[in-house]
């Protein structure tokens, strides 16, 4: 199954990224250059950068992925993930940059003056990157499967995507820096926009046409397929066993292969049937595409949506990008632009979600490699989507500028995480506590070690997903895994953010409190839900029950915010230099730098 297309494109994608990364190595030779490209970035360049920061496996894997498993449910990522600058440009990206700092932990410190709060944010900030990182390494591993079939060194075709993936970032990152780092992510996000629109436009091409398709598909019922043993598919009475479901819903043709297994006599045997699905919200009625309820309750779909919509404040890869801008009027026209490129590519994926239905089907059986994919027209993995729209619209190119666009949405997202990081432990520990005196050499080198290591981890990370056995438990596991990602941000970043930057009042003690509630119980509430879903606990146990939430940011975040100021109100310990504070903050250039004179002629 190997593609010269792909392999070519993917191939120049990495020696273009370690071209740039080499060349731009001189410009690490202090920390701030290492860590935030000297502040120089302008906003178009940061714009795209972000954008290729943020567009990961979940956006161009993932959201076409959930739209075509889940139809408009999977559209509620879209709308999550499209609508998140908005807070981001209202709250934040202004007074971020203004008050200066390298990290969002260096914010932390420098608010309230504590040492205990910058520890307390580099652990908020690791737990997403790793959070992050899990679902990067899921579509390496899924796109090298499609791409190239085969496995390297003994390894399985996914454990050989991560493997390689891993090492190429883990070079690229620690050599170039932030500079090296910004330039690759914005050649990676044209890549990546460029192979979402040519998937797009294509399929228009071929007379797919939108509300056609959605009247179509919701003529009969949502189905999936599902991977089961032969005694599950014969076990329960006539007419409602899972045989039957598939046989009211497949072809004749591919009911042949279930008759062949079910004729063999192996209850043990595994075969790959078409299901209709249940419908959530509405159990009594057929679930629809084109309606909501086939993943979610209307608790985890408004809870999902407010995780993605606030969650995008406080990650730590996309935060400490507003850093690297001159100022804080850049950072706002930044978050413009961005919140621009962000609308257009997910009406892209919406697209090419419901195209990917319909052009499928349709031409599955004509390919080899797509039928052996799918059943029965449809797909066996959903993240697969993307790259098998682009062969089958395009042949050998069009798969190998989707592999390509996918790589670069892996190694961009995976730069930033890496970056944001290696800062946290760098900067916030090593230079904090560790050596305060260190020169600039060897805090450089610190950076580049917390790269590999932190690289390293989360090659063991994607590894360990299959072994565990999370691919199985989730339809659109990568989009999920980003969701957590968001819902842990939101949980212990946003309700910090909110009230540091616009309630003088915050305390450090209602701060920790508030941060602590918000992320440790958005951890918990995650870890019971995969234990539910991977069968680890019993559904109606304790943790099984408080496991139906999928998304637990609709508590998490009030929940944190009520912390916070109640903590606050009730501490004695009021907060100092809140004025000082302010002027950094929220002051004009002007403001700050009359408050640096003052305080340069009264020694403050």
């Amino acid at each position: 199954m190997l593609n010269l297309w792909a392999i070519l494109m993917v191939v120049g994608l990495i020696a273009a990224t370690v071209w740039i990364s080499v060349a731009t190595r001189k410009f690490n030779r202090t920390a701030e250059n290492f860590y935030l490209a000297g502040r120089k970035i302008g906003f178009l360049t940061n714009a795209s950068a972000i954008c290729g920061d943020y567009f990961s496996a979940a956006s161009f894997l993932g959201v076409a992925a959930a739209i075509y498993a889940s139809g408009l449910d999977g559209v509620w990522y879209a709308t999550g993930f499209g609508a998140a600058f908005v807070p981001v440009l209202i709250f934040v990206a202004g007074p971020l940059r203004r008050f200066g700092e390298y990290t969002i932990p260096d914010y932390l410190a420098a608010r309230f003056q504590s040492p205990l709060a910058r520890l307390i944010g580099v652990t908020a900030v690791q737990a997403i990157a790793i959070f992050y990182l899990a679902p990067q390494m899921v579509g390496a591993g899924a796109t090298w499967t499609v791409l190239v079939g085969k496995g390297l060194l003994g390894m399985s075709p996914f454990a050989t995507g991560v493997v390689v993936t891993v090492l190429i970032m883990m070079f690229y990152v620690a050599m170039g820096g932030m500079k090296g780092t910004t330039i690759n992510q914005m050649i990676q996000f044209w890549v990546l926009f460029t192979a979402m629109f040519l998937v797009v436009a294509l399929a228009f091409g071929r007379g797919f046409n939108l509300s056609r398709a959605v009247a179509e598909l919701n003529r009969g019922p949502l189905t999936n397929t599902a991977k089961v043993t032969v005694a599950q598919l014969m076990a329960g009475e006539e007419g409602k066993r899972l045989y039957d479901q598939a046989k009211a819903v497949m072809s004749p043709e591919a009911m042949q292969a279930v008759d062949a297994a079910v004729k063999a006599g192996d209850a043990d045997a595994a075969v790959w049937v078409v299901l209709p699905q249940k419908n959530k919200l509405h159990p009594e009625r057929t679930m629809l595409f084109g309606e909501p309820g086939h993943r979610y309750r209307w608790l985890d779909q408004f809870s999902m949506v407010l995780a993605l919509v606030l969650g995008t404040m406080g990650l730590p890869h996309i935060m400490n990008r507003y850093y690297t801008n001159p100022s804080g009027r850049t950072a706002r026209w930044t978050t413009v632009w961005v919140l621009a490129f962000v609308a257009a590519f997910y009406i892209l994926a919406t697209l090419a979600g419901v195209a990917g239905r319909v052009l499928l089907k349709a031409f599955a059986a004509a390919d080899p490699v797509v039928s052996s994919l799918t059943v029965d027209g449809q797909l066996k993995v959903t993240d697969q989507l993307m790259p098998l729209l682009g062969r089958i619209l395009a042949g050998e190119f069009g798969l190998g500028y989707v592999a390509a666009g996918a790589f670069a949405a892996m190694f961009s997202t995976i730069g930033g995480l890496l970056m944001a990081s290696a800062a946290s432990w760098g900067h916030d520990i090593y230079e904090q506590f560790i050596n305060p005196n260190a020169p600039e050499w060897k805090k450089v080198a610190v950076g580049k070690a917390a790269v590999v290591g932190m690289a390293l981890f989360s090659l063991l990370v994607g590894l360990g997903i299959p072994a565990i056995g999370l691919d199985k438990a989730y339809p659109s596991l990568i989009a999920m895994m980003v969701t957590w990602a968001f819902a842990v941000s939101a949980g212990s970043f946003v309700p910090m953010f909110i009230t540091s930057i616009w309630w003088k009042r915050a305390t450090l003690r209602g701060t920790l409190a508030g941060m602590a509630a918000g992320g440790g119980l958005t951890v918990l509430f995650i870890i019971f839900n995969i234990l539910r879903q991977t069968g680890a606990v019993a559904p109606d146990s304790l943790v099984g029950t408080l496991g139906t939430l999928t998304f637990p940011t609709v508590f998490t975040v009030p929940l944190g915010l009520l912390v916070i100021v109640a903590v606050s109100l009730l501490d004695p310990k009021l907060p100092t230099n809140v004025d000082e504070i302010w002027i950094r903050i929220h002051g004009t250039a002007r403001e700050r730098l009359q408050r640096s004179l003052q305080a340069a002629r009264t020694g403050a």
